[in-house]
């Protein structure tokens, strides 16, 4: 009877720690899915083209800023806010060969400006950028850590927010929590080895049912929160596709927040080749 109860308590001490071991590897192939579903699903479109007005505001109020206060801001024009726009047209390649292009049309200082990113599935990325006072084209290195035209977005988060290579990442299920009604799964990403990025972790909240992100948060090499990213006012684009018609990322550390309305979305159009060329990029003019 003693070895009966002694084996029984071995098995039971195998099978806790067999327990133990397995679920955090369901838990992160699991969490590792659920990210590349999203952004399959986010980039099916093949093509989007984005009207954008962009408010930098300072001094942002505790949350996020909704639809109506955003709106209310860009008629007003608000003392201590400046206001920015621009066209974002995306190609999302079958083969992970993405590119970005963005165009500034406001304010009059920043007529001209372009940003032209190609992202590369077995090589880095390539990023350039047009400054119209210097009239030529200025290849920026992936390590670059400066602002879009002084917004609070960053070249990797414009690089990254057509949609993340989620081999270079490590991704744990931590929650489930709602956010705005919809049932959201809170994954928190961490870079592995190698990843050129300003992040050591982010924390995204993914609504499970229209697999979208609702909210990402951003921390430092300090494991700090840095920026939060909200996107509210999510409506669909095409069958099973969601977009937000509103974005903010705030940057906890300047106290302030780029909020972009869309002001016009098109999806599944035919942006002509050329558009995503370094040549089209310098001599392109803004409307």
């Amino acid at each position: 009877m003693a070895n009966r109860g002694s084996l029984n308590w071995r098995l039971r001490v195998i099978i806790a720690f067999a327990l133990i071991t397995v679920a955090p590897v369901h838990a992160e192939n699991d969490a590792t899915a659920l990210v590349r579903d999203t952004w399959a699903r986010y980039r099916s479109v093949k093509t989007e083209r984005e009207n954008l007005e962009m408010l930098l505001v300072k001094n942002p109020p505790p949350q996020p800023f909704s639809h109506a206060a955003a709106d209310a801001m860009l008629r007003e024009a608000s003392a201590g806010t400046i206001h920015k726009r621009a066209v974002r047209e995306v190609l999302y390649a079958s083969d992970w060969q993405d590119k970005v292009h963005i165009l500034f049309s406001l304010p009059a200082e920043d007529a001209g400006l372009g940003f032209l990113t190609w992202r590369h599935a077995d090589a880095q990325d390539e990023m350039w950028l047009f400054m119209p006072g210097y009239d030529t084209v200025r290849r920026l290195p992936l390590t670059n850590r400066q602002k879009l035209a002084g917004t609070n977005l960053s070249y990797e988060d414009v690089r990254e927010l057509a949609g993340e290579r989620t081999e270079q990442f490590t991704y744990k299920t931590v929650a489930t929590e709602p956010i705005d009604g919809r049932a959201t799964t809170v994954i928190v990403a961490t870079p592995r080895a190698g990843t050129n990025t300003a992040y050591a972790s982010r924390k995204l909240w993914i609504d499970t049912e229209r697999l979208f992100p609702l909210k990402v948060e951003f921390y430092d090499a300090k494991e700090q929160l840095w920026k939060v990213l909200s996107n509210s006012d999510v409506q669909p684009v095409a069958p099973d596709v969601y977009r937000a018609t509103i974005t903010e990322m705030r940057d906890l550390r300047l106290n302030e927040s780029t909020v972009t309305l869309i002001a016009k979305r098109e999806v599944g159009l035919d942006i002509p080749a050329r558009v995503f060329t370094q040549d089209y990029l310098e001599h392109h003019r803004a409307d």
